[in-house]
């Protein structure tokens, strides 16, 4: 079979892309809200907040703990090596999974899909004290298959500004409310306003996270430092534990069209949802412009995925690290990219760089960061001051996603975001063996310095493809500014 034509690749994309999130948001901001359905969407909200804290609570204790659990049975390049296969097995289930159960929320509703999701998760946490390179890889692939929280949590929030209650709105809690304002562009023409709630939104999601993983990280070194080896590795999951009951007992319905949950229903709209991975590609890469930010999408993807995976190998090789500083590291590591989003959020986009040009100049600057920490970081001080500039620019991720959405219907999210999370993934599990066997080859002789210059190259090449995305351009029709994305596929309307 020859490959498909412009027309039919349009055709499929502007079937898809639908009543737009843009528009539902416009028709929003003129409907008041009845109470029960602000009720709804502020609990949801304060959901989606709670689980994923405590899910990265989990995964920061995790990240401390098992390099040096896993250092108790087997030498610093085997341990490398079980994290690693563990964590591509993860990826290669999310690839499997995730755009499938993603376009499942759009069938039976993200709450079955999330609660279901949260609970196999946890369940995964809590048997990792065998240390087994094939026990480990095995429950990394199951907690792939069922690590679609992320997505579904983009997707409610999504639901959330489709129909004019954003996070940091005026009912939200304070902190968001706060956070908000922080956030929030001074500029009110920055390419449609829609797009400044979306990235506040990811945004804002994102430090909740960051600051949960964060949180664990101090957490990990206190399970490390009293707790017998095998409880302190079980206990990391009892905090996903709390947010999946937290899911479990308070998450209401927000997907535009639900029904009530069935079984059956659930496994028709599996193979629905297995059906649309077809019709993936067509979305993601519907343009010209949505092709070049995915691209950066993944290469950002790729860069932070080697790095973060083997960064506390690295530590432990160049400097000895003992729990206390790779817990401190991985902190900094964490909350760089969050200083780097307010940058860009504050200072960059509003300016006349607007969001090609800032989101380039970021992550060349997290290029030049990694060639510094990777050869020039003799010190623990020193590593952890570099990693601020090599990972701010990890900042721009909540940009390009902001991007990336609100072209496609609030119906289409569940599949959107899984499918745009799939894609970074697959090329992920590629990524992963290229960095594990770069760190093996130099770790004698440069430490494992390698994946800092691997990471260093796939930064490049992403602020390449978001400079060359270039930016979103609107022209007035009628009463209001329309997008004109150059090789973009009219979109088919509906008549309601």
């Amino acid at each position: 079979m020859g490959p498909q034509q412009p027309s039919t690749m349009a055709d499929e994309a502007a079937a898809l892309l639908g009543d737009s999130v843009e528009e539902a948001y416009d028709r929003a901001r003129h409907n008041k809200l009845t109470p029960e359905k602000a009720r709804d969407l502020r609990h949801a909200r304060w959901c989606v907040y709670a689980s994923q804290f405590l899910h990265k609570v989990a995964w920061g204790a995790y990240s401390v703990v098992s390099p040096f659990y896993l250092a108790l049975f087997m030498s610093t390049a085997a341990a490398a090596n079980v994290a690693t296969a563990e964590w591509a097995a993860y990826s290669i289930g999310q690839v499997l999974c995730t755009p499938i159960l993603g376009a499942a929320t759009d069938q039976a509703g993200r709450r079955p899909v999330f609660v279901v999701c949260q609970l196999a998760i946890t369940i995964m946490f809590l048997v990792l004290f065998w240390p087994n390179l094939y026990w480990w890889a095995l429950t990394g692939f199951i907690q792939g298959c069922f690590s679609c929280t992320w997505a579904v949590s983009i997707t409610i929030l999504v639901d959330c500004v489709s129909n004019g209650a954003p996070p940091g709105g005026e009912d939200d809690i304070l902190v968001m409310r706060l956070f908000r304002k922080i956030a929030t562009p001074a500029s009110e023409t920055l390419d449609g306003e829609v797009r400044q709630e979306l990235a506040v939104a990811v945004t804002a999601l994102w430090f909740v996270a960051g600051t949960g993983e964060v949180v664990g990280y101090g957490v990990g070194y206190g399970l490390w430092a009293v707790l017998p080896s095998w409880l302190a590795i079980i206990s990391c999951g009892f905090f996903q534990l709390l947010g999946a009951l937290i899911v479990a007992g308070y998450l209401p319905e927000t997907a535009p069209s639900s029904k009530p949950f069935s079984y059956a229903e659930a496994f028709d709209s599996a193979m629905v949802a297995i059906k649309a991975q077809t019709q993936a590609v067509a979305m993601v890469l519907r343009d010209t412009r949505s092709t070049y930010l995915t691209a950066s999408y993944v290469l950002q993807y790729f860069a932070l995925t080697g790095v973060t995976d083997l960064c506390v190998f690295w530590g432990q090789a160049k400097y000895d690290w003992s729990a206390q500083s790779a817990a401190v590291y991985l902190a900094v590591f964490t909350i760089s990219p969050g200083v780097g989003a307010l940058v860009g959020s504050r200072l960059l986009y509003p300016s006349q760089l607007r969001y090609a040009k800032s989101i380039a100049l970021m992550l060349f600057s997290a290029a030049v960061g990694c060639v510094l920490e990777g050869l020039a970081s003799p010190t623990v001080a020193s590593a952890i001051g570099l990693s601020i500039l090599a990972t701010a620019g990890g900042g721009v991720y909540p940009a390009i996603l902001a991007l990336l959405t609100p072209d496609v219907a609030p119906g289409k999210q569940g599949h959107l975001q899984g499918a745009l999370y799939a894609i970074a993934t697959l090329g992920s599990v590629a990524a992963l063996g290229i960095y594990l066997a770069l760190f093996n080859t130099t770790e004698t002789f440069l430490n494992g310095a390698s994946i800092w210059l691997l990471s260093a190259l796939f930064f490049v090449f992403a602020a390449l493809f978001s400079y060359a995305a270039g930016e979103r351009i609107t022209v007035e029709r009628g009463q209001g500014k329309h997008p004109v994305i150059p090789g973009s596929p009219p979109r088919r309307r509906s008549n309601v």
